[in-house]
């Protein structure tokens, strides 16, 4: 029979062979009799560590440095399983007493650093960056997670230079490229951002949503020429539930519902630990006034604001109080819209530096009821401050046409066209429905008629006197192959019709072009718009157009209630996601349902046909600009009302 110590030394051999659960049996099958041994107990802590079971690493760790209050290296690693928790605070205490014992141990401070981002204490991790820096000034993660912190900040030119410096100390730094490419994006430096993509591809493809950030760039700039086989690859790696692509992106390439809820609950699962088992529901406190916090990354000029603009100003302020919590990015913070609205809250909270605990526990001494998430998974998202529950009534509504994935999100908001019944099993969230169109409408954007600085006419555009002209002002990223075949089939069928849409970039641009060559039709009949700052101009354009055409499976929104008020016909196919109904749900509140199409050859039939009969066309249009002025649809007002009936709903039952 083999000693104690032998059993020891076969499973260090173990461990270190990777061998870790083999390892754990024989640590396990000793240690009984060996409670002193804090080797023993460090080891075991740090097996269970790297099987990412925490707790009980944590139990281990505790046990070893109790039985040895000197060694460093248990510290480190308790402080990386408190991490992993989220106990950032408890970790940074751990890695403290790390360095304070070895004032070299270069891990600690990265570790460290890291905590310190996700408090967002910023400062103070790059202090701790630079110190570790000074230790160990050839270190490529070091710089990487600098750069992270900048990149955070929106400091693009600073987290540039130390990805750079990352990959000078390491050139097959797969991660690094991967954050340029980010950054690069971002930028809309798309050719800058591909190049690096496909070197962070070619080193890992594990990377958690590299492949969808590739995926990304090239529909910024219409790039299709794998866009079939990677959807394919994309779709199996939900299916495998592998974090291929960013959920948000994900909803602009695929109209599968239960995908787009299967792929957010993987990056829930994955960031959160499976929150909705160890985080827990607040009791619900009753007023005299509701309180209602508003958590958005939208606080500025952004369509999300602009629906939701007149919804602020109108609340019944006899019945709410409303507060705002801005996630945002913090180089917004002057900007006008923003000034607009603070007045109309009793309350505004820059929250965008403030960590998980502080904004949870701001929102609970302020007693919100309701937590409206205006952002859900988009960008500059705060989906860990709804994980730890910053109300007893949490909803997701408006800026993410999607499922968050997480029953710790008790509602969503939709009507009965973006999720009819047999859909609802689609979303992690219990529906509410407002009885008509979901989406809120800025009600008189035309109030300062100084603003309108003049009459635009088709020349000044570049566009046709005579003839049709289709338009789609939808960003880039929402043209799918499928969408472009039929306006191009569209144009085929209805003579000398022009497409005017927006193109932002020129790789766009020429890549379009050449897309509409390879279809049969000549690229000068595709007409490019610029973007206009000014919405009350951008309007004003909108009106010289004869249909807008919607893309698919990402529908239009703001784009669609502005050609709705505009009085532009607009043709959408309805699919089964939250995203590719926006349109049909913002027609079907008008009473314009012969607009809405069920499938790509009716889509294409209508608009070949209105196109080619303008004398419908134009019955089309008086229809539309009658039924608006009958409905309610730019009436916020009663869409305030309607919301908030939905509000004192929630309390009563609640």
């Amino acid at each position: 029979m083999k000693s104690d110590k032998e059993i020891f030394n076969n499973a260090k051999q173990l461990h270190q062979s990777g061998k870790i659960k083999e390892a754990q049996k024989l640590y396990l099958k000793i240690i009984d009799n060996n409670k002193s041994n804090f080797q023993l107990f460090f080891l075991l802590g740090t097996s269970f560590l790297q099987i990412k079971e925490y707790n009980k690493a944590i139990n281990y760790l505790d046990n070893a440095i109790n039985l040895n209050s000197n060694f460093a290296d248990a510290f480190n690693n308790r402080g990386i399983a408190l991490a992993e928790i989220k106990k950032y605070s408890d970790a940074i205490e751990n890695y403290d007493q790390t360095i304070k014992l070895n004032k070299k141990n270069f891990s600690a401070y990265l570790n460290k650093g890291i905590a310190l981002k996700n408090l967002k204490q910023y400062e103070k991790a790059i202090e701790c960056y630079d110190l570790g820096i000074r230790l160990n000034p050839k270190n490529a993660e070091i710089y990487n997670n600098l750069g992270n912190i900048f990149k955070e900040q929106l400091l693009y030119d600073k987290a540039v230079i130390c990805y750079n410096k990352a990959i000078k100390l390491n050139q097959n730094y797969a991660q690094a490229y991967n954050n340029l490419g980010i950054i690069f994006q971002a930028q809309r430096k798309f050719k800058d951002a591909a190049i690096n993509y496909s070197k962070a591809l070619s080193l890992n493809q594990n990377i958690e949503n590299l492949f969808g950030n590739n995926f990304y760039n090239n529909q910024f700039i219409c790039n299709w020429s794998h866009f079939d086989e990677e959807l394919i690859k994309i779709k199996e790696g939900i299916i495998d539930k592998k974090s291929l692509i960013d959920p948000f992106i994900f909803l602009g390439i695929s109209d599968n519902a239960q995908l787009h809820k299967l792929n957010a609950e993987i990056l829930i699962n994955k960031k959160f630990n499976k929150p909705n088992k160890i985080f827990h529901k607040t009791n619900l406190r009753k007023s005299n006034k509701i309180k209602i916090g508003y958590y958005s990354a939208e606080f500025h000029r952004h369509p999300v604001l602009l629906l939701m603009m007149d919804v602020f100003k109108n609340h019944d302020k006899s019945s709410f109080e409303i507060f705002a919590f801005s996630h945002g990015p913090s180089t917004k913070r002057g900007d006008p819209w923003r000034k607009l609205v603070k007045p109309y809250f009793n309350g505004f909270y820059e929250i965008s530096e403030k960590s998980t605990e502080e904004v949870v526990n701001l929102s609970r001494k302020l007693k919100i009821d309701i937590a409206i998430n205006l952002t859900g998974l988009t960008a500059n998202h705060r989906t860990d401050i709804f994980m730890h529950r910053v109300a007893p009534i949490q909803i997701n509504y408006l800026g993410y046409p999607g499922t968050l994935g997480t029953n710790l999100m008790d509602y969503i908001i939709a009507d009965k066209i973006i999720i009819p019944d047999h859909l609802k099993k689609n979303y992690s969230e219990k529906v509410l429905y407002l009885p008509n169109c979901y989406q809120p409408n800025a009600e008189n954007l035309f109030a300062d008629k100084k603003k309108i600085k003049k009459e635009f006419h088709r020349f000044d555009f570049g566009l046709p006197k005579n003839d049709i002209v289709f338009c789609s002002f939808n960003s880039n990223y929402k043209i799918t192959p499928i969408i472009f075949n039929a306006w191009m089939n569209i144009l085929k069928k209805v003579e000398k019709s022009v497409l005017w849409i927006l193109a932002y970039n020129k790789p766009a641009r020429q890549n379009l072009k050449l897309e509409a060559k390879k279809r049969g039709v000549d690229p000068k009949r595709i007409v490019f718009a610029e973007q206009i700052s000014i919405v009350e101009d951008h309007l004003q354009r909108i009106k010289l157009a004869d249909i807008f055409l919607d893309t698919f499976p990402y529908n239009a929104h703001t784009s669609a209630s502005d050609s709705i008020r505009m009085g532009l016909p607009l043709i959408t196919m309805k699919g089964n996601s939250f995203a590719s109904r926006v349109a049909a749900s913002i027609l079907s509140s008008i009473k314009m349902s012969e607009l809405i199409t069920d499938n790509i050859d009716d889509y294409e039939n209508l608009a070949i046909e209105l196109g080619n009969n303008k004398l419908k066309l134009n019955e089309i249009k008086e229809n539309m600009i009658g039924n608006v002025q009958k409905s309610n649809f730019f009436n916020s007002e009663i869409f305030t009302k309607e919301l908030e009936s939905i509000y004192k709903d929630l309390i009563k039952k609640n």
